[in-house]
């Protein structure tokens, strides 16, 4: 107890000396950063880092969320946050001295595999650490094994970072944004405290005393203020479904490449790209979306009948949900874009777990036996 007690107060004093202030002065605790805008969906992780103590923001009250942190202090923080194995022999950096006081932690990044000399022997310890960078260091560091398959548009396989992008990815640390992950941007404060926020609670159980939240790193890009806007909401729905119904045939599996209607040989995981607004059909998800429903609504009928495991109007379902979230959709259908029995197809059940590997992993599928009772449309 007392070494797990010392591994916290270490974590928390390293997590401070990173986000601390120029001038070392603290914002006032309980009080929302200005600079923080209530619709942001990282609102809450930001404030609640802050209150337990683990961030701090400005003297003037604002945490500058797109800041950059600095390599040295990522390797600062996994260094003392994370036991390193010294898999590698030292190699000293030429622009990292002896008295540089980040030294001995980027010594230990190197040993681990994590940090490696550039082809003139530097680390250049005051730059930003990318986004692609920082895959590498969680991945490494928390030793995170790659669950699916899914990639983002911009960190294809022949990319560098895929495997570490991919294994933060399908644990549900980072969500990208449109179906990308920026690797070469700068890591910003705001998504460091998200990054850190979901690792270091990636295997939390859930709290029952807790509003209905939807799986870690799932349904995200859109706040809960967000939701109460109903044709996003129908946007989260109708993501829920992909899960059950597809323009493509029945049976077709998600890397099986097609040559017919209605995307010619493209295969269905290439239009799944890695991002914020995918979700899978689970109970958690449906509960969280429950809240922001309009009582006595369709949309209400709907969740109700997906949470009791009830999945036999799924088409009728997606179609009216697209109608609410494109408001002009009978305006451009036409005969061979509508969306109706001969263009939308409910899902096999081999295609269906197809989908949930591909996108979910093998966590997926067993979240999917463990909550669902086995039918003609379902696992």
């Amino acid at each position: 107890m007392k070494k797990i007690q010392m591994k916290m107060l270490m974590t928390t004093i390293l997590l401070l000396t990173l986000f601390i202030s120029p001038a070392g002065t603290e914002a006032a605790a309980g009080k929302a950063f200005k600079d923080v805008s209530k619709n942001s969906p990282y609102v809450d992780v930001i404030h609640e880092m802050r209150d337990k103590n683990i961030i701090s923001g400005y003297p003037n009250g604002e945490f500058k969320p797109n800041e950059s942190i600095s390599r040295k202090h990522a390797a600062a923080l996994v260094n003392r946050a994370v036991k390193l194995p010294a898999r590698n022999k030292f190699v000293a950096f030429k622009d990292v001295s002896t008295k540089n006081p980040y030294f001995t932690d980027i010594k230990k990044l190197q040993q681990a595999g994590i940090f490696t000399p550039d082809k003139k022997g530097n680390l250049y310890p005051n730059q930003p650490i990318t986004r692609g960078e920082m895959a590498k260091v969680l991945t490494i560091a928390f030793k995170l094994d790659v669950q699916s398959d899914l990639d983002f548009k911009d960190v294809p396989k022949t990319h560098p970072a895929n495997e570490y992008v991919r294994a933060i990815y399908s644990n549900a640390i980072t969500t990208g944004e449109d179906g990308k992950y920026y690797p070469d941007r700068p890591v910003t404060r705001a998504h460091y405290a998200v990054f850190l926020h979901r690792t270091l609670h990636m295997h939390d159980p859930v709290d029952p005393s807790e509003p209905a939240q939807p799986l870690r790193g799932q349904l995200g890009g859109y706040s809960e203020e967000d939701l109460k806007n109903s044709d996003r909401l129908a946007y989260l729905m109708m993501r829920l479904l992909n899960q059950k119904v597809t323009r493509y045939p029945a049976d077709s599996l998600m890397k099986e490449p097609l040559n017919k209607a209605p995307h010619w040989d493209y295969r269905e995981i290439d239009l799944y790209p890695a991002g914020p607004s995918y979700g899978q059909m689970t109970k958690e998800n449906i509960q969280y979306l429950k809240r922001f429903v309009r009582k006595d609504s369709e949309m209400e009928q709907m969740l109700d009948r997906w949470a009791a495991g009830d999945f036999s109007r799924v088409q009728q379902d997606y179609i009216e949900l697209y109608t609410i979230y494109d408001s002009e959709y009978f305006v451009w259908c036409m005969e061979e874009t509508c969306l109706d029995s001969t263009t939308l197809h409910v899902r096999t059940k081999r295609a269906e777990e197809s989908f949930i590997r591909t996108v979910f992993g093998q966590r997926g599928v067993e979240r999917h036996n463990e909550q669902w009772t086995p039918t003609s449309n379902s696992l």
